[in-house]
């Protein structure tokens, strides 16, 4: 296992844990972010802020919750769990998102 923030740009992993404040917590399941949840690193910054894409929604996160979303490699684990998009109009905190296209 590793944090998101140590993962390539460009692959796929799956969120084996999420280990934030119960807000956040709250907040990043709302978005998506759930335990067995494949996800996509899309950009990374040396700051530890990550931009990845979780069903279909790009997100992006500081270091601080990107420490606490911990994820392993897609070949560790199979999982074929899919989700409908949402629409993300409320911001709150660093948690930003934009629905892709």
């Amino acid at each position: 296992m590793m944090r998101l923030n140590e993962g390539a740009i460009g692959h796929t992993y799956l969120v084996s844990s999420v280990i934030v404040d119960e807000a956040l917590t709250r907040r990043l399941e709302a978005l998506g972010v759930n335990e067995t949840t494949p996800v996509t690193i899309l950009n990374k910054k040396g700051s530890g802020s990550v931009i990845f894409k979780v069903r279909g929604t790009r997100l992006a996160v500081g270091r601080r919750i990107s420490d606490g979303i911990w994820i392993q490699e897609l070949s560790e684990k199979k999982n074929s769990s899919t989700g409908s998009s949402q629409n993300n109009t409320e911001k709150e905190g660093s948690i930003h998102g934009r629905q892709s296209k």
